[in-house]
Parts: C-alpha cells; sequence; structure tokens
C-alpha cells in the first residue's frame, strides 16, 4: 500500500496494490486512519481515491471482513468532517452509499471527488 496527496485536487490517493490478509488489511487501516486525521486539519472534508485495480485479496472471507472492519472503523460519526470516498476497481461502476462511489476510470472517479468540493 502507498498513500500519496493529489495537491491540486486536494485528493489523499491510496494505492492498495498487492497481497492483502486479515492483519495487513487491519494494520493498512490503521495508517490510513493516521494519514487521514494529520491531513485533515482545518477541513471539513477529505477526498479519497483508493485504487483496488491490482489488490489480491486473500480469499473472498477476508475481502468481507476487512470491509465490515472498514465500515465501522470509518463511519462517518467517528470524525469531524465529511469523508468522500472514490474506489477503483475493475468490474463495477456505481454509488453504494451518497458519500462513496466505484469506478472503473481514475479521471473520472478524480472528477466526482473534485466535484464534492462544491458541496
Amino acid at each position: 500500500m502507498k498513500i500519496s496527496y493529489l495537491h491540486k485536487e486536494d485528493i489523499i490517493f491510496i494505492d492498495y496494490s498487492g497481497f492483502i490478509t486479515i492483519e495487513n488489511g487491519v494494520s493498512n487501516m490503521d495508517i490510513i486512519e493516521k494519514e487521514i486525521r494529520r491531513l485533515s486539519l482545518n477541513k471539513d472534508k477529505i477526498k479519497l481515491l483508493f485504487d483496488t485495480r491490482n489488490t489480491i485479496w486473500e480469499n473472498i472471507e477476508t475481502h468481507n471482513t476487512l470491509s465490515a472492519i472498514s465500515r465501522k472503523k470509518f463511519d462517518q460519526q467517528n470524525f469531524e468532517f465529511k469523508i468522500y470516498t472514490a474506489i477503483l476497481n475493475k468490474e463495477f461502476d456505481g454509488s453504494s452509499f451518497e458519500q462513496e462511489h466505484w469506478f472503473c476510470n481514475k479521471k473520472d472517479a478524480i472528477a466526482w471527488l473534485v466535484e464534492k468540493s462544491w458541496s
């Protein structure tokens, strides 16, 4: 996993490439949370671009377990700011929640997040 910051768009980019187990997935969430909190100072919203196009899950149970943990850990009620998340993947475009959208195209994902700057 690599985290970088797209300054022009004010977006935190998380490249989630690699082999993911429960252990490193939970560790990654802790790292992501610290970075979000660090970059959120004096902001009312954070925009995340989460790239899973090159993620290899240990198995479907690992993916499902980490998804459940993630939904609790990054629940909007745990933060003083809004979090908008665009998730890049290989097969699905669509909205899952008001503040989360799935994309196959990085350009479209960035455009959606930039639009959230005005909402």
